[in-house]
């Protein structure tokens, strides 16, 4: 199959993608008031914007939600959960996965995302590392993928140039007005970092992560009046930024006592407090890092946990891929 060909099963090679029926852990299931919070904004917006219903004709909804938050707290799961509850095709993709038109290193971003468009009846684009995007130095490539990135977010995709590059090899290609019709049902989240956001004082005082407070408000309003973000990207989202927090010392408990880790180091003969989780060092993987600790521990001292696993047949070579 040539580059301009593409088929719905082929995903692109370095995007997490997924679809609606996602696969759910009991951690992935755990969230701190702030994430459930989010998680309650994005699904609210996510059903007005699919629903398609116009409450004032003649005003855009503003319906792209972004998400700020340190690194670990949650964000992508979030957003997975979201297409999840929406029946929505998971998309994500990060500065470093983003290709313009006349790239050598593979097909257009923009490309990408139309196949996607083109296959499922509704999509979610989860734009992350936002900060990746616009905290870059000045030059072609990054001018080149600002604008693409602009223009998504504006609303105007390439589809007459799409269709005229790609062969559609396992079904009839859509028309022109087809696929603008299709991409009304294609949503966008944002999220980012922006952790120097964190650590400046500009706005007239210091904040950071990890801090348990109920200053939410202020913390976002320091965070756009601190203009680390560009106008240009919060101007194409909803001004109603989504501030996500680490868990509080209480909120922290609770992941322990409801995850069962709690449980499981009773059991061991062992205690882990709230105040021992250093969320600034990994976010919700130091609890994940915990419980690994936890479960060597307990085979380790129960092996026969294990030897279900174990076989006397001899290993059977590893299956070799053309």
């Amino acid at each position: 199959m040539g580059q301009g060909e593409r088929s719905a099963r082929e995903p692109p090679s370095c995007w997490e993608t997924a679809s609606h029926n996602l696969s759910q852990s009991k951690m992935f299931m755990l969230f701190t008031e702030s994430q459930q919070a989010a998680r309650n904004i994005l699904l609210l917006m996510g059903r007005t914007f699919f629903s398609g219903v116009q409450i004032i004709p003649d005003l855009k909804l503003r319906l792209y939600p972004l998400l700020i938050g340190p690194t670990g707290v949650g964000k992508s799961q979030i957003v997975k959960t979201a297409a999840n509850r929406l029946g929505a095709y998971y998309l994500r993709i990060c500065r470093g996965d983003w290709n313009v038109v006349g790239s050598r290193a593979g097909r257009p971003t923009t490309y990408q995302v139309l196949d996607y468009v083109a296959t499922y009846p509704r999509v979610l684009l989860h734009i992350d590392e936002l900060d990746k995007f616009t905290d870059l130095q000045s030059g072609d490539w990054s001018a080149a993928i600002s604008g693409n990135l602009w223009s998504m977010l504006d609303g105007v995709h390439p589809v007459a140039e799409y269709l005229r590059d790609v062969t559609f090899t396992d079904k009839p290609a859509p028309t022109g007005e087809e696929l603008e019709a299709r991409i009304k049902n294609l949503w966008i989240v944002g999220s980012g970092t922006w952790q120097s956001v964190y650590k400046n004082s500009r706005a007239g005082s210091s904040i950071g992560f990890g801090r348990n407070s109920n200053d939410e408000k202020v913390g976002m309003e320091a965070i756009i009046a601190s203009n680390l973000i560009s106008s240009e990207l919060l101007n194409r989202f909803n001004n109603d930024v989504v501030f996500l927090e680490y868990p509080s010392l209480a909120e922290t408990r609770r992941l322990l006592d409801g995850s069962g880790i709690t449980k499981l180091a009773k059991q061991l003969g062992a205690r882990v407090e709230p105040e021992s989780i250093d969320w600034t060092r990994g976010g919700m993987r130091s609890l994940e890092t915990v419980a690994t600790r936890l479960a060597l521990a307990y085979h380790r001292r129960n092996p026969a946990s294990l030897a279900k696993l174990e076989t006397p047949q001899a290993a059977q070579p590893a299956v070799q891929h053309p």
